[in-house]
């Protein structure tokens, strides 16, 4: 599959067959008005944007949304990652799924409205995770305990919702309401912030148990 990609708006190619934008939300409409429209297929990668931000630039637009995290310092097989796409015609459907195919079996039309729920699932599944591991890293720095020991325990922890609700797979003094280890631990943080984070966190866990048990 030859491709090419550029950053700069001048060495972009006019007759290429599909145009990739990835680049951040508020960037596109900018770089998108720069662009001379043509015949080719214009998609973007972001979550949020609704499809139709092509509309009225070009005829032929979409998405081609990968459910991944990305950072610039580790490469990433999208090889059994969710591809989402959404076309504005059904023609381009069978072509940008034939490319979607090429990286990942796992490919499926979806709305632009129900894109930005998956997105915001995301947030809390990948980003706000990836926060807290920071998080926890921190107070292991202050005591000078390395942040490597956590890794046993955050793989076995992603690995359970493989086979479990992750609800079935909470555990922990919040879902269990052991106000004794919350109280002291919350006075061992010294930072307001997270103490409020703990304390959000651990009054919803609880309460997502009682809802369950309830139910």
């Amino acid at each position: 599959m030859g491709t090419s990609w550029t950053n700069e708006i001048p060495k972009i190619i006019e007759d290429a067959d599909l145009y990739v934008f990835s680049l951040k939300d508020t960037a596109l409409p900018e770089v998108i008005s720069q662009m001379k429209p043509n015949n080719g297929l214009w998609v973007h990668t972001a979550g949020s944007v609704p499809m139709d931000i092509f509309k009225g630039h070009v005829e032929r637009y979409g998405v081609f949304y990968p459910l991944q995290t990305f950072s610039k310092e580790r490469p990433v097989s999208l090889d059994g990652t969710w591809i989402f796409l959404e076309l504005s015609s059904p023609e381009d459907e069978k072509m940008l799924k034939k490319v979607a195919k090429a990286l990942s079996g796992k490919v499926q039309l979806l709305s632009s409205e129900k894109r930005k729920y998956l997105h915001l699932s995301a947030v809390f599944a990948c980003n706000f995770t990836n926060h807290m591991y920071h998080l926890a890293s921190k107070i292991l720095e202050e005591e000078d305990i390395p942040r490597e020991v956590l890794l046993p325990l955050i793989d076995e922890t992603a690995a359970k919702v493989h086979d479990l609700s992750p609800q079935d797979a909470q555990t922990g003094p919040a879902v269990r309401f052991d106000k004794t280890i919350i109280d002291k631990q919350l006075s061992m943080l010294n930072d307001p912030a997270m103490r409020t984070v703990y304390q959000l966190l651990s009054q919803n866990i609880y309460k997502e148990k009682v809802t369950k048990d309830i139910k």
